[in-house]
């Protein structure tokens, strides 16, 4: 189910992390930087290259974040790193994306963290390994990063590793994500932390929202009275396994079956 059920997300989270203008989040106090002309300068050079992505002008985006990565700005190594990952503007190197999210992960970028532990979630030029998920995955949480929280609470609620999984601790960070921000991926992964604990009912309704929020962001759906009906728009859009996951999960569910991933 990994492969399916997790690969739109997966995707979205790979394009926030690469698209991300703004700095790292990091949920702990920290005093105010000064800005000196050199930073004012990279950051100007970091959104023209933003602007070239936004273009679909890959090898430009590159260019630009290649340079000021070897200069040391923090969110272009990741943006690099995110470009080799993807082989756009560069060549696709797994190790080179490695290299560039190391870069920017010790230098404190939560985003970089972040695409570490998807990098060890599906085995990107490192072995696949879900507790070393979990422990990127951890770090970029405690520094506020809403879309670590939820992918630690979907490995934690659905490792196929029993050492791994610990539903009470990914029901805590998926509450945690959730009173940031509300979406379908995010109350599902909240009713995968429920099935895990055994609270099936509770992982039905969870799924029930998840899917009334699915009708609320996809455009026009929320005059949809039937499944029927969202389906067809879904389709549409090219969203149809957003639904088919999402259905499949609730039958789990309410047959008292949790996720496994």
């Amino acid at each position: 189910m990994r492969q399916r059920a997790r690969i739109a997300a997966l995707a979205c989270a790979a394009a926030l992390a690469l698209l991300s203008a703004s700095p790292a989040a990091d949920a702990r106090p920290t005093q105010r930087p000064i800005v000196t002309e050199k930073d004012k300068q990279q950051e100007r050079e970091f959104r023209r290259g933003f602007e070239a992505y936004q273009r679909g002008n890959f090898d430009q985006a590159a260019e630009i974040w290649s340079t000021l990565a070897d200069e040391g700005h923090i969110k272009s190594m990741n943006n690099l790193g995110t470009m080799y990952s993807h082989g756009k503007g560069v060549g696709r190197n797994y190790s080179l994306a490695m290299l560039w999210y190391r870069r920017s992960a010790a230098l404190g970028d939560a985003r970089a963290m972040y695409n570490i532990g998807i990098a060890h979630e599906y085995g990107r030029g490192v072995a696949t390994s879900d507790a070393r998920a979990v422990e990127w995955y951890r770090k970029a949480a405690d520094r506020g990063l809403v879309e670590a929280m939820i992918a630690l609470g979907w490995v934690l609620s659905t490792s196929p590793d029993i050492a791994v999984r610990d539903g009470a601790l990914a029901k805590r960070w998926v509450n945690a994500a959730l009173r940031r921000k509300t979406s379908s991926k995010n109350l599902a992964a909240l009713a995968a932390a429920h099935a895990e604990l055994g609270e099936y009912r509770d992982a039905v309704v969870a799924i029930e929202r998840a899917i009334d929020y699915l009708r609320r962001e996809t455009n026009g759906a929320d005059m949809l009275t039937s499944e029927r009906e969202l389906f067809g728009l879904l389709r549409q859009q090219g969203r149809t396994d957003d639904l088919f996951d999402l259905l499949e999960r609730r039958e789990f569910y309410a047959n008292g079956q949790p996720t496994r991933d």
